[in-house]
């Protein structure tokens, strides 16, 4: 069967390479730490913002934090998308439990992505000052 795998590879390796551990192909197969890492990060952090924390509007968070501004504004900002989606559709208004599963992925989703940003950030900042602090531009 050849041209039945990936291109450049003979057919025993490509059949072996489906037998490893992940059952992906090698070629296939991508690593993203940080993706990984923001995603099991955010989801502690949103199940704090959205069961502990709870809706701004109204009282039925565990504590009273969302009274506070600043929190209830990052609350409002993380779950936008959610926000806007059960504003527009009336389903998800008349369906209060789907209207909460629809904002705590919004939130999760969003949290994740404010992590990639921050962990892109500090990887610039780290990249930035390695470059500033090189023996080459003491030299100079």
């Amino acid at each position: 069967m050849p041209g039945a795998g990936a291109p450049g590879l003979d057919f025993e390796t490509w059949v072996y390479n489906l037998h490893t551990p992940s059952s992906v192909p090698i070629y296939v197969r991508a690593s993203h730490p940080k993706l990984r890492r923001a995603l099991l990060i955010s989801l502690p952090l949103e199940v704090i913002n959205f069961w502990v924390i709870g809706y701004p509007a109204g009282g039925h968070g565990i504590s009273h934090a969302a009274q506070y501004a600043a929190v209830a504004l990052q609350w409002y900002v993380l779950h936008l998308p959610g926000i806007i989606a059960g504003d527009r559709i009336i389903y998800l208004r008349e369906h209060h439990p789907i209207l909460a599963i629809v904002l705590f992925i919004a939130g999760f989703i969003d949290t994740a992505l404010l992590l990639l940003f921050f962990f892109w950030m500090a990887g610039l900042a780290r990249r930035t000052l390695r470059k500033l602090s090189s023996p080459r531009n003491q030299l100079a």
